[in-house]
């Protein structure tokens, strides 16, 4: 079982700075070429890069699911933390433990709507969005662990950064200055309708 916070910041293949993000991987198989979608990369969002990096639990992962694959003679599956067939591949069903929670983070990855676009994943935590209608306003979906609530719940929080780059560590000092303001929290169901309304479709 995956019980750890992979960084939101590495090393694409090319060299430059990588963020994470996922994507369909081809995968060697005994018994042809196959694809596993979903899978967690570092990647440094240029459209022309065809290079990305693997973490490594990542790569031991796929390991796992390509055997899965070998035995089934299946040329596709998805990523996710657990075992296929283990239970639902549906993170907004089973997100109520950490796996699915992870993979629920990590499918925003990339993600565009009208008015904002994902610049940071912190998979099993935190989404960040930055407008692109004002460069400096951000927000934040952030996973709120509350054990006297049932389900799975997020804070949808706005702020305004004036840093060239949003890094991860420098962020969570700056924030304790109380520069974070809550627009509310909403729950897992709710969380695609919530940030449809607010940004708009997303592509």
């Amino acid at each position: 079982m995956f019980d750890q916070t992979l960084d939101p910041l590495d090393t694409c293949g090319c060299g430059d700075t990588g963020y994470l993000t996922t994507r369909t991987v081809p995968v060697d198989l005994v018994h042809g070429v196959g694809h596993i979608a979903n899978v967690p990369i570092y990647h440094c969002r240029s459209k022309s890069c065809q290079e990305y990096t693997l973490p490594p639990i990542v790569a031991r992962r796929l390991d796992n699911i390509s055997e899965e694959m070998e035995n089934t003679q299946a040329t596709d599956a998805v990523y996710t933390w657990i075992a296929l067939g283990e239970q639902s591949l549906d993170p907004l069903q089973q997100a109520n433990n950490q796996s699915n929670l992870q993979a629920f983070t990590l499918q925003f990855g990339g993600r565009e709507y009208a008015d904002a676009r994902v610049v940071l994943l912190v998979p099993g935590h935190a989404i960040f969005f930055q407008s692109t209608l004002e460069e400096t306003e951000y927000y934040l979906l952030r996973y709120e662990e509350n054990r006297h609530t049932e389900g799975v719940w997020f804070s949808f929080l706005k702020f305004y950064y004036h840093e060239p780059e949003l890094i991860y560590e420098d962020f969570l000092e700056w924030s304790e200055d109380g520069h974070l303001k809550e627009i509310g929290r909403i729950s897992l169901d709710e969380v695609e309708d919530t940030l449809i309304d607010e940004f708009g479709e997303w592509e």
